[in-house]
């Protein structure tokens, strides 16, 4: 059975996508490896392909032998992400008649923010099969896999900001907003910091402090441009933030940003009279860079010049339930 709604029979299980996402505020500091609550506000972007070929589909269902796959590998159940103790959490004494829950997930063509997008999945799927109706604290107990969680779940351009310590998401535009603007991705090829690399140093600079108020100033900079729906302005904040925060990073010994990629940028800060472009850099080796449509070929053509491969890429919507079965 394929459809978007839930058959009057009983359901064994849903298949959901769920798309990877972009930092437009970057997040750099997280409560603790557990709860991973993040320490300042943050804000967002979930994408795709142009083809709408990049994204996470996840199934979960009922079998007689409990497993997680994900992207081929078995998940050891020991793992501290593995999501069995948060879906059992919701499923509660559910599980008795039907055999025992079981997860296959699978990453399609992701570029960067997979575990985003893999949390999101997940806690969509919790939300309809066990009939969840505190939104709010399903991303958060989901948040245990992907610190910006959120992003993936609302989809389109949201921010994530701090009430008492508690984070909640909300979505400022969708992704028809942006129909006008396309990402070039330059994809390099060097290793990535893990997260958590970041998220354990960034929090040791003795400007973190302010870092907490300027992310808190652009976020809330950033609901103003949403509200005007200046998609310009708010990709220009990205990249300023882009900056402040690589520049914060470098502070404590962590280099995000290569020789290579800031070889393109310095390009990129050339060309700034030639036509309108933004870039951001998150935690990985790519340098996305924003720009109106009819522009994307010559951003191309500089990729090709420098021997740089690259992706268009598009603002994508929330994480959503493709089948149930």
């Amino acid at each position: 059975m394929s459809s978007h709604e839930p058959s009057t029979r009983a359901v064994n299980g849903c298949e959901i996508l769920a798309f990877p996402t972009i930092g437009i505020v970057l997040l750099g500091g997280v409560s603790d490896s557990i709860k991973r609550y993040p320490l300042h506000n943050s804000a967002g972007i979930a994408y795709t392909s142009e083809r709408h070929d990049i994204f996470t589909r996840t199934r979960i269902y009922y079998s007689k032998e409990q497993s997680v796959i994900v992207n081929g590998s078995k998940v050891d159940v020991n793992d501290s992400r593995n999501p069995f103790h948060l879906l059992s959490r919701y499923a509660g004494d559910r599980s008795t008649d039907k055999g025992k829950l079981s997860v296959f997930s699978e990453n399609k063509g992701i570029i960067s923010g997979s575990s985003d997008a893999g949390a999101a999945a997940l806690a969509k799927g919790a939300e309809e099969l066990f009939a969840v109706t505190d939104k709010n604290r399903l991303e958060n107990d989901f948040r245990s896999i992907s610190e910006s969680i959120g992003r993936s779940l609302l989809g389109g351009l949201t921010v994530t900001e701090l009430t008492d310590g508690i984070p909640v998401t909300t979505r400022l535009l969708a992704p028809e907003d942006f129909s006008n603007i396309v990402i070039v991705a330059f994809k390099f090829s060097t290793m990535r910091n893990p997260s958590d690399t970041i998220h354990t140093n960034i929090v040791r600079s003795q400007k973190y402090k302010d870092r907490i108020q300027s992310a808190a100033a652009k976020c809330s900079k950033l609901r103003d441009l949403s509200v005007r729906k200046d998609i310009k302005g708010i990709f220009e904040l990205a990249m300023n933030d882009t900056d402040e925060y690589h520049s914060l990073l470098e502070s404590v010994g962590v280099r995000v940003i290569n020789q290579e990629m800031r070889m393109l940028i310095n390009e990129l800060n050339k060309r700034r009279e030639e036509f309108w472009r933004s870039y951001i850099v998150t935690g990985g080796t790519n340098v996305f860079v924003a720009t109106e449509r009819q522009n994307a070929p010559r951003l191309e053509k500089l990729a090709s010049n420098l021997h740089i491969s690259t992706e268009r890429l598009v603002v994508a919507g929330a994480a959503r339930v493709y089948a149930y079965f």
